[in-house]
């Protein structure tokens, strides 16, 4: 007989963990999501994993769109934005009101258009552009700042699965517009504190940006940067808070003093 003890692994190998099912995975994110990228990290490359949640993103996207583009204050609200920057055309001498009046009936379909393609386009194209993009800002960071050793498509795996709270994210925001009727509604202390929400107005801008769920899913992020890259949670968090206050900071700058700079 040639009987051999079965072969066990080193001691010092690391541990491999447990195989979860796509469902599970996309569930435990929201509980355990260093649990689920540990996993995503050792296992073989698995596509589902980010394409699976951003079709789920972009149908949750349709239905939101859909309701809110349906609300008739929200509607209203859009039409004021319209006429607003119309009659700014006028003060600034662009077009007189006679010629806005002949214009009109062409204005509204075309803004019908739009409305209809923004409907349709904007879901998909914000819910695979959001994995892609937080998936090049983790492989960036991960690599080249942080050292740590993975693939681009590793980081798109971990930043699919990671949408399921964004999708998360965007029932809540669009439940609160509808409840509230407002198109600025959201779990921040703009919602809480500013009655009349104008997007120009720089403080407005600084409460709007202060959203919990937000901040929730951020840290998340950090999480998933931290497990594919070796560093420490506090680093990974460091560096994506910081990129996305130095952006959020632009943004909201930009919204307030591009308007004064262009006569708006």
């Amino acid at each position: 007989m040639n009987d051999r003890a079965p072969l066990s692994p080193p001691d010092d190998a690391p541990p491999v963990p447990d195989s979860t099912s796509l469902g599970a995975r996309m569930l435990n994110v929201f509980a355990t999501p260093a649990d689920v990228f540990d996993e995503v990290k050792v296992s073989p490359p698995r596509t589902a994993h980010w394409l699976v949640p951003t079709l789920l993103a972009t149908l949750v996207g349709w239905v939101g769109v859909w309701l809110v583009l349906h609300q008739e204050s929200i509607k209203q609200q859009i039409s004021d934005l319209q006429e607003a920057q119309l009659e700014k055309s006028i003060e600034q001498g662009r077009m007189t009101r006679e010629q806005l009046e002949a214009q009109r009936p062409t204005i509204e379909k075309i803004g019908r258009i739009i409305r209809n393609a923004t409907m349709f386009a904007a879901p998909p194209l914000m819910a695979f552009g959001l994995v892609f993009w937080w998936a090049l800002i983790t492989f960036l960071v991960g690599r080249y700042a942080l050292g740590g050793h993975f693939t681009y498509m590793k980081a798109v795996e971990v930043s699919g699965l990671i949408g399921m709270l964004a999708t998360l994210e965007s029932v809540i925001k669009t439940l609160m517009m509808v409840a509230l009727g407002s198109l600025y509604a959201g779990a921040n202390l703009a919602t809480l504190l500013v009655k009349d929400f104008d997007p120009a107005n720089l403080s407005h801008g600084l409460m709007a940006a202060v959203d919990v769920v937000a901040f929730w899913v951020l840290a998340v992020r950090a999480i998933g940067l931290s497990r594919l890259s070796g560093a420490t949670f506090a680093k990974s968090a460091a560096w994506l808070f910081g990129l996305w206050l130095l952006w959020t900071g632009l943004w909201i700058v930009a919204g307030h003093f591009l308007p004064k700079l262009f006569g708006g």
